[in-house]
C-alpha cells in the first residue's frame, strides 16, 4: 500500500512539472512598449485679458498633464489653461480648459493621441488691471 501510494505521488510529481514546463514555454507574453514621455516647460507673462501661447508636438498616444509651476506676483493667483489644436502657426480649436488652474495643481490631465497641439496661459478674470503675471507651466505629455 505504501508503496504504491509512494509510486502515485512520483507519478503526480513529474506530470505536474511536466505540465507547468510545457505551459511556461508555449505561452508568449507580448508587451507594448511605453511610450517615452517628455517635459515641455514654457514660461510667460499675461496681462489683464491677455493671453500666452506655446506650441508643443505628441509623439506617440498617452498620458498627457499640464500643470502650473509658478506664479509670480502672487502665488495664489487663478489662471485660465487651455490645450488646442495648433494649425499654421495658430492655435485653433480648444480640446480641454481650466479657467481656475492654480501653481502646483494638475491643471489638466487627459491622453492625447499624435498630433500638434497649442497650449494657452490666460486671465480668467483675475488678473488686476496694471499686473504682469508671470508664469511657469510643464506639460508632460508621450
Amino acid at each position: 500500500m505504501h508503496r504504491l501510494l509512494g509510486l502515485i505521488l512520483v507519478v503526480s510529481l513529474t506530470v505536474g512539472a511536466a505540465a507547468c514546463s510545457e505551459d511556461s514555454e508555449s505561452d508568449s507574453i507580448t508587451t507594448t512598449p511605453t511610450p517615452v514621455t517628455s517635459t515641455e516647460t514654457f514660461t510667460g507673462t499675461v496681462n489683464q485679458l491677455g493671453q500666452s501661447v506655446h506650441s508643443f508636438t505628441v509623439s506617440a498616444s498617452g498620458s498627457t498633464t499640464v500643470t502650473l509651476t509658478a506664479v509670480d506676483p502672487l502665488t495664489t493667483m487663478a489662471l485660465g489653461v487651455a490645450i488646442g489644436t495648433w494649425s499654421n502657426s495658430s492655435c485653433g480649436t480648444t480640446i480641454a480648459y481650466n479657467e481656475n488652474a492654480r501653481a502646483n495643481v494638475t491643471a489638466l490631465s487627459g491622453t492625447a493621441t499624435v498630433g500638434s497641439y497649442c497650449l494657452k496661459i490666460y486671465d480668467s478674470g483675475n488678473v488686476p488691471e496694471s499686473w504682469l503675471v508671470n508664469y511657469t507651466v510643464q506639460v508632460v505629455h508621450p
